[in-house]
């Protein structure tokens, strides 16, 4: 790696992690059934890869689906409208929604996200995140968008890897990495 990349989590603490995550998850959701799954939403494109891992290690009945709510213009500077490209119309009534997120930040999508399942009929709506950047949140979503389940609390940096990118670039990288574009 250039000096662009610094490892931030390495991926073994990730898996490691996503084990934890996935037996709170389980426990939480013990009361679940066959006819009732929990309803697993998925974010497009970069939550995919912490999904595959989490969905893996759940012990009880889920559904997965997919949702894709595009919130940057560019891959730096937030539009501040995030919009559902794909999954608005996803029949979430009565069911226990668990929304998989690669990293929550400023909190509009998540807020969006959120209220949307919420105000359509959905009995709980949850967040799974992978990383967890609260400095970044904004100050009237404090409270409305922590993840349920957090896999790192990480502070105001710019990374790369797990499905986290930089312009469709690094998505692949096997561990969370700082990323400098300013040293490439």
């Amino acid at each position: 790696m250039s000096q662009a990349f610094t490892t931030l989590i390495p991926n073994d603490k990730i898996r490691s992690r996503i084990s934890e995550l996935a037996a709170s998850i389980s426990a939480d959701y013990a009361g679940s059934t066959e006819d009732n799954p929990v309803l697993l939403l998925c974010t497009l494109r970069g939550a995919a890869f912490f999904a595959a891992d989490l969905v893996r290690a759940l012990t009880v009945p889920c559904e997965l689906d997919f949702i894709k709510v595009h919130s940057y213009f560019d891959d730096v500077n937030p539009s501040g409208i995030p919009v559902f490209e794909l999954g608005r119309e996803i029949n979430v009534t009565g069911r226990d929604v668990l929304i998989i997120e690669d990293i929550v930040d400023t909190g509009q999508t998540m807020d969006l996200v959120k209220r949307h399942y919420t105000e359509h009929g959905a009995k709980s709506v949850r967040i799974a995140a992978l990383l967890n950047k609260p400095s970044r949140r904004l100050p009237g979503l404090k409270d409305m968008v922590d993840p349920d389940y957090s896999g790192f609390e990480i502070p105001d940096l710019f990374v790369v890897g797990w499905g986290l990118d930089f312009n469709e670039k690094y998505r692949l990288l096997p561990d969370v990495m700082v990323y400098d574009p300013d040293a490439v």
